[in-house]
């Protein structure tokens, strides 16, 4: 195909057709870009003289041609992706300290900058303007989000700002705005229906052998990967990481006398959200708690209260606007999303610092670019996909 040919097929039939297919979604704005591409393609490759004739004026179009390269690179980086770095283990062993992960921040819509310092190289250009007194933490616009191809849906990894510190996290999706949640020994229930365990979600479990040297033994046979394996103070009994179908492996075997989660360990009664010494909470045992949704409407009765007053407490908007002492009654403004790491027994997620709202998802991650992880499999994660 010669490149005339395919010119002609771009200005006719694939730069028209995009447009249409964004504006048959209802995404307004992306069929306006694709519009600004069509128009600069066009006048990059048309042959009217005066057009030609423009293109020719390198004075004028060598610092636009800059101009439009460096501005189309931080649209591109503000709305489009994101690349980050794995530091905690908070996931395995869907993704591992040192993954590098893309994110698509045009599935859930991308997130519009809170501040000209959240813009790439612009920030620094406010920077040098305010000098002494800039503020990079101050809001300078309220939130907005353009329309994305897809809304949130539970299972899906995805990358957040921590609710209380602003910290960037990547955990699952286990709950929906208007979502009933609980998990009852380490199993979530979502409207009371038993969900699907992640094939590499990881309970901290504990394994029993009829002598150690059969559990050595053994786990070097299956080829297991325990995370954190250790010989505990009791007879004949292993501690460590291990996922749902590992467990079955082990319970499989002859010579295992059990393999399930732990259900002692210190960590499982720590504090979970909200935080309340009314309720009995803990990491394994949870809820039901009604995830909450824009509009849902609650009486402020002292169960309640006990739920959601810690909500009430960090979330300003919510505390300041939502809630009516006159009627007993309180309104959610927006719509939260409860999520869980991977490695159930050892993750930070909405177990400890509650739901999220809404304005603080950035994106869906979508696939490991690479690892820097100095394992042997380090080469087999490149460009895997997050499922």
């Amino acid at each position: 195909m010669n490149i005339k040919l395919m010119n002609i097929k771009l200005l006719n039939y694939i730069f028209p057709m995009a447009i249409l297919i964004h504006l048959f979604l209802a995404i307004w704005w992306m069929a306006v870009g694709w519009g600004i591409v069509w128009l600069l393609f066009w006048a990059a490759t048309s042959k009217l003289p005066v057009i030609a004739r423009f293109r020719k004026i390198s004075w004028l179009i060598y610092p636009l041609v800059i101009i439009g390269s460096v501005l189309a690179a931080v649209t591109f980086k503000t709305l489009f992706f994101g690349v980050y770095t794995i530091p905690s283990g908070s996931m395995e062993k869907t993704i591992v300290p040192g993954d590098v992960v893309y994110v698509n921040n045009l599935a859930y819509g991308p997130r519009l900058p809170y501040s000209p310092y959240e813009i790439s190289w612009v920030n620094l250009l406010v920077w040098f303007w305010e000098g002494k007194n800039a503020d990079t933490e101050r809001r300078w616009w309220s939130y907005n989000r353009l329309k994305g191809y897809s809304a949130p849906k539970r299972g899906d990894v995805a990358v957040f700002n921590h609710p209380h510190n602003g910290n960037i996290f990547i955990k699952r999706i286990a709950g929906l705005p208007g979502d009933t949640l609980q998990i009852i020994h380490g199993e979530l229930y979502i409207n009371g229906n038993k969900q699907e365990t992640p094939k590499n979600r990881l309970f901290y479990s504990n394994v029993g052998f009829e002598s150690m040297q059969d559990g050595y033994f053994i786990l070097d046979s299956l080829n297991l990967k325990m995370n954190h394996l250790h010989r505990t103070s009791g007879k004949n009994q292993f501690n460590g990481y291990v996922t749902k179908r590992e467990m079955d492996i082990l319970n499989a075997h002859p010579r295992v006398i059990y393999a399930g989660i732990e259900p002692n360990r210190p960590d499982t009664a720590w504090s979970v959200f909200p935080h309340s010494h009314q309720l009995s909470w803990n990491i394994d045992n949870y809820g039901p708690y009604i995830i909450p949704q824009k509009g849902l409407v609650m009486e402020r009765t002292p169960d309640n209260l006990a739920i959601y007053e810690d909500l009430m407490n960090y979330d300003a908007q919510f505390r300041s606007s939502h809630i009516n002492d006159d009627c007993g009654y309180f309104t959610f403004c927006c719509n939260y999303y409860f999520f869980m790491g991977d490695n159930f027994h050892d993750s930070e997620d909405s177990r400890y610092f509650g739901p999220v709202r809404e304005e603080y998802l950035i994106g869906k991650a979508s696939f490991i670019i690479f690892s820097s992880s100095k394992n042997n499999k380090a080469m087999s994660r490149i460009l895997r996909r997050l499922r």
